[in-house]
């Protein structure tokens, strides 16, 4: 009897030390068994992890916490753990710890980067370590709640000082002189509106003027332009041409004849001084010939009364004494 208490008291005490051995390696975050690999993210803080917190992907727990120590050059600290070697991470693996629950437990989670593309990531100096963002616990927002409780109240007093009540006068006459300068402005700004109105009225009506009469001159150009191509005026003008010849011939046959002859010398002087001043009368436009210009009709008398004027002329060469008398004493 007394040896089976001692076997049992035995058994006991062994099964405690497996448990106690047990329990301390799984806080540890130690697994039996040989499937688990060992990887390690670097922060800038940690929050309240822990050895032993949970590692999941996805949701899924995947490991524990194993180690947490701080970097020899002081500004990161390596979260290590021990994760099943069978589930694959994603390519661009990052860590990231957060509240597990509500009752303090944290828990490190690795996610994709572009999960969560506006965390600012520790960058670790081993490539084989995962960038690593720690979520502000509460305790951290509650200091930075403080502080900008803080900094409201000061502005809020600060705005108090500044708002008194003289201010607020003045900023209420401020804004009565600007709704004043506002209507002005716009009472401004419409007579302007009217004025350059009436302005662009008349630049357009200035414009079809300006248009009309450019087509009334190229009108008037092309009829000029087709009355000089005409072979009537060119022919007509060669034929005042020739009559000019002819009566400076004229006036050269009958030159030293007598009185007669000088009288009608002086009148075919006189003739030519018509003749130039005809010329410059229809360079002018005027008279029968000037609307020779714009009248077919009229050329074409024209040029019959010349043709007949040169029949004349040519019979008063051939007989002079039809039409002259001379007297020999």
């Amino acid at each position: 009897m007394k040896r089976s208490n001692e076997a049992l008291v035995g058994a006991v005490i062994l099964a405690s030390v497996i448990v106690v051995t047990v329990g301390t390696l799984w806080l540890q975050g130690v697994s039996l068994r040989a499937t688990e690999v060992e990887i390690t993210a670097a922060f800038t803080h940690v929050g309240v992890i822990r050895p032993g917190n949970t590692v999941k992907l996805r949701g899924v727990r995947i490991g524990r916490v194993r180690e947490i120590t701080v970097s020899p050059e002081g500004d990161l600290v390596h979260v290590s753990a021990r994760i099943d070697d069978a589930v694959p991470l994603p390519d661009d693996a990052v860590a990231i710890l957060s509240p597990e629950s509500l009752f303090g437990d944290w828990q490190l989670e690795i996610a994709p980067r572009d999960r969560f593309p506006e965390y600012r990531y520790a960058t670790p100096r081993d490539p084989d370590h995962l960038p690593g963002y720690s979520i502000p616990d509460i305790s951290q927002l509650t200091a930075t709640a403080d502080r900008i409780s803080a900094d409201i109240e000061i502005l809020t007093e600060r705005v108090g000082i500044a708002f008194s009540e003289e201010t607020a006068r003045n900023v209420a006459s401020l804004i009565e002189n600007v709704e004043n300068v506002t209507q002005r402005l716009s009472e401004l700004v419409s007579q302007q509106a009217d004025a350059f109105t009436g302005v662009t009225e008349e630049l357009q009506e200035a414009s079809q003027e300006i248009g009309q009469a450019a087509r009334s001159a190229q009108a008037t150009l092309t009829h000029v332009n087709d009355l000089l191509a005409r072979e009537e005026l060119s022919q007509t003008l060669e034929d005042l041409v020739v009559i000019t010849e002819n009566v400076k011939e004229f006036s050269h046959d009958l030159d030293g004849t007598g009185q007669d002859i000088r009288e009608m010398a002086a009148r075919a002087d006189s003739t030519f001084a018509q003749v130039n001043v005809l010329l410059a009368r229809v360079e002018a436009g005027e008279g029968s010939i000037g609307r020779l210009l714009q009248d077919p009709t009229m050329a074409a008398e024209m040029e019959g009364a010349l043709q007949e004027l040169q029949l004349l002329l040519e019979d008063i060469r051939e007989n002079p004494r039809r039409y002259l008398r001379l007297s020999i004493f």
